[in-house]
């Protein structure tokens, strides 16, 4: 009956993952949860041959890395179609004739489909917080609208710092609860880790909830224990988040 959202910083800094952290960490708690990914797109436009060329429907060949992961993530019984509204096989949508697809109302439908069923909707944004999703509505203005609760997934690596203190801004002037912040280490040979670390507890003004290492095949693992502080996350349950 609550939803939550979950931006990054940036693209490829692990918003799946920590939404599979989360998933797995609330099942432990025995809260009926699963992920939605309203917006679904390939990694690498090297792999998409004719980005204007249409596609069947608006799932395309439903084979997404991300809601895969999040389908194998939950213990309920889901269908790709029921936790995500478009699949596209390039990285830019909204610059090709395809974006014209994106509506609004059918994302809208689709997440209230899941609300009514489940206790909890994990929604894993793409790209980054004020990404657009068509030409009139950014992530942060859909969420805006719900006025759903905000985890922010950092990805630790050079410049992380500046990208996230920009983004925790934004969420905040925008009047959304940011309900806390995960680290995920996704460049192993980065010095002053913990140095960083500390500086953005220090900026932030919301809780670390976890930090997830550099693991081999993370969308595969247990990453449940990697979410520290998950009394924060069942604090959706309360009337602010309803």
């Amino acid at each position: 009956m609550s939803s939550f959202f979950v931006t990054g910083t940036d693209t490829n800094v692990g918003k799946t993952i920590a939404t599979r952290a989360i998933i797995q960490a609330l099942q432990e708690l025995d809260v009926d949860v699963v992920g939605y990914k309203p917006i679904a797109c390939m990694q690498d436009d090297e792999n998409s041959v004719g980005n204007n060329v249409e596609q069947e429907s608006d799932y395309g060949a439903e084979d997404n890395v991300d809601v895969l992961t999040l389908m194998n993530t939950t213990k309920q019984d889901v269908s790709y179609r029921d936790i995500n509204s478009y699949t596209f096989g390039h990285t830019m949508p909204l610059f090709t004739d395809q974006g014209e697809q994106i509506q609004i109302e059918k994302i809208n439908q689709d997440l209230d489909k899941l609300n009514q069923k489940y206790q909890t909707v994990v929604v894993e944004g793409c790209f980054g917080w004020l990404s657009p999703i068509n030409k009139h509505f950014s992530f942060a203005d859909w969420v805006v609208t719900h006025q759903m609760p905000v985890v922010l997934v950092v990805g630790i690596k050079e410049g992380c710092i500046n990208h996230t203190l920009l983004t925790v801004q934004s969420i905040l002037n925008l009047g959304v609860p940011l309900i806390g912040w995960i680290a995920n280490r996704i460049n192993p040979c980065l010095g002053h880790y913990a140095e960083m670390i500390d500086t953005l507890r220090n900026k932030i003004d919301a809780p670390l909830l976890g930090e997830i290492p550099y693991i081999y095949k993370p969308e595969i693992q247990n990453l449940a224990k990697y979410m520290t502080n998950i009394e924060r996350l069942t604090y959706l349950k309360t009337e602010l988040v309803r």
